[in-house]
């Protein structure tokens, strides 16, 4: 006889398992660069912290006198007291500090200068054998807030001339 008419479809069978996960694709193309941000807001600005002052008298200076200074260059930041002849520090601080004199007779050899802090025996020196020539040096040096800083021979007494010129310089720079 003839085929019989096609049935009805049966339900759906259950989902399978699913399969191993395939291989990585490659790597698309780059996007487009974004847009430039804002600007940030500005930093604090450090103040400039710096002493610069001079003598131009003449002095002889024995070891454990201050170095006196006459002149006043500039002051930012950092008090002079012309009394004491001692540079006093505001801000806690890396400070550079020079130091540069001319010497005369009379004087003995060797004689040196060095930076007193606080008012104690220098720390920081510099010395030499020539009587009548120009020193200069420099130290760099982590300071706190109240410190004083003062310039005294260490060794012998020193004869700074009256040259009409400045004749001993100071300075003291906070470097941060």
């Amino acid at each position: 006889g003839a085929t019989g008419a096609t049935g009805a479809q049966g339900a759906q069978g259950p989902a399978g398992a699913t399969g191993a996960t395939g291989p990585q694709g490659i790597q698309g193309p780059a996007g487009a660069t974004g847009a430039t941000g804002a600007t940030g807001p500005a930093g604090t600005p450090i103040p400039v912290t710096i002493a610069a002052i001079g003598n131009s008298n003449a002095q002889t200076i024995s070891p454990g006198m201050n170095i006196q200074f006459n002149q006043v260059f500039e002051i930012n930041n950092i008090d002079f007291n012309d009394t004491t002849d001692t540079l006093t520090v505001l801000e806690t601080g890396v400070y550079d500090i020079s130091f540069s004199a001319s010497t005369t007779f009379p004087g003995s050899s060797p004689f040196g200068f060095g930076i007193s802090f606080n008012g104690q025996p220098p720390t920081r020196n510099f010395s030499t054998n020539v009587i009548g020539s120009a020193v200069s040096f420099s130290t760099i040096v982590t300071l706190q807030a109240g410190t004083t800083i003062s310039v005294q021979p260490t060794a012998n007494t020193i004869s700074i001339p009256n040259t009409g010129d400045t004749t001993a310089t100071l300075s003291v720079f906070r470097i941060y």
